[in-house]
């Protein structure tokens, strides 16, 4: 099946389903149905399931592309598409702060590397590619809510052709030298991590168990932003979204996601290695693509 063959009317319900433009259709056309295909020749060639990264910064897409591989990989390429998100991985508002008051307050919020609960990750990710594993269980975080929460989703694995899709805004992303951490990256870094705990904790933490996570994945790939500003804005955009859905979910008209101005001061912590993803990581993944301030795919890398 070509990959202009995929069911146009799938695309159309999904984009009206999520609330999309035009630009995510286009993207798709051009793209991302190239991109499921590769996906599903990878895994046809496997004898396990593959794992593939998906790094892309807040707001760039990456959980809607996720979930739109998800859906058509079953439906029209008879390959199964489970998606992971680093998010639901989070520690515990609690841990967090316990983390916080040991090491820096900064780690109170949740983000960086640090404020993951990695041997989980490392669990459920390992249980996907080991044939003994019947199913996998991961965590569930409510973002509004800023805590994880009593539900888990167990995922049941299967004997098809298999891509774990392991996205994040960090995925992939290595660890800073250590010149890179001398000096503060951002006004933010200079009043809140002027002698550099924070930063420096959090890379010690990529330099070490999350390394161990990524050396599991098979396949990396990058929604590349234009610039750091950028993610501001689509990051604005994210949380009406999230919030929009959940009151439509809940019907509950009083539900409150973040200001504006929190949105700002939230991002300013994923500064340092967003712009580090950006310099480096393209050289590193193996599709990467150059996304416009809309979100538009100016150009498209793919490594064989």
């Amino acid at each position: 099946m070509c990959c202009d063959s995929l069911d146009q009317r799938f695309l159309e319900k999904f984009i009206q389903q999520e609330g999309l433009n035009d630009i995510f259709r286009r993207n798709v056309i051009d793209y991302f149905n190239a991109y499921a295909h590769r996906l599903a020749q990878l895994a046809e060639e496997s004898s396990r399931p593959i794992i593939v990264g998906l790094n892309g910064a807040q707001g760039s897409g990456k959980s809607t592309l996720s979930q739109y591989l998800s859906q058509i990989m079953p439906m029209h390429l008879g390959v199964d598409c489970y998606v992971l998100s680093i998010d639901d991985f989070y520690l515990s508002r609690a841990k967090r702060k316990r983390l916080a008051a040991s090491v820096h307050p900064l780690l109170a919020i949740r983000g960086v590397p640090g404020t993951h609960d990695v041997p989980w990750l490392l669990d459920a990710l390992a249980g996907f590619i080991e044939p003994g594993v019947q199913s996998v269980t991961v965590p569930i975080f409510d973002k509004l809510k800023d805590d994880r929460t009593k539900k888990v989703l167990k995922i049941q694995k299967s004997a098809n052709p298999t891509v774990i899709l392991f996205e994040g805004w960090c995925v992939g992303v290595p660890a800073q030298h250590q010149l890179a951490l001398s000096v503060p990256a951002s006004s933010f870094e200079f009043l809140n991590d002027n002698n550099g705990v924070w930063r420096s904790y959090v890379n010690e933490r990529l330099e070490a168990d999350y390394a161990d996570v990524f050396r599991l994945l098979d396949r990396l790939s990058m929604l590349k932003p234009p610039c750091f500003e950028a993610v501001y804005d689509w990051r604005v955009d994210q949380e009406m979204r999230l919030v929009a859905r959940r009151r439509q979910d809940s019907s509950d008209l009083s539900i409150r996601g973040m200001s504006v101005k929190q949105v700002g001061e939230f991002v300013e912590n994923f500064r340092r290695l967003t712009c580090h993803a950006i310099e480096v990581l393209p050289d590193l993944a193996d599709d990467t693509w150059e996304l416009q301030a809309d979100r538009l795919v100016l150009e498209g890398r793919c490594r064989s």
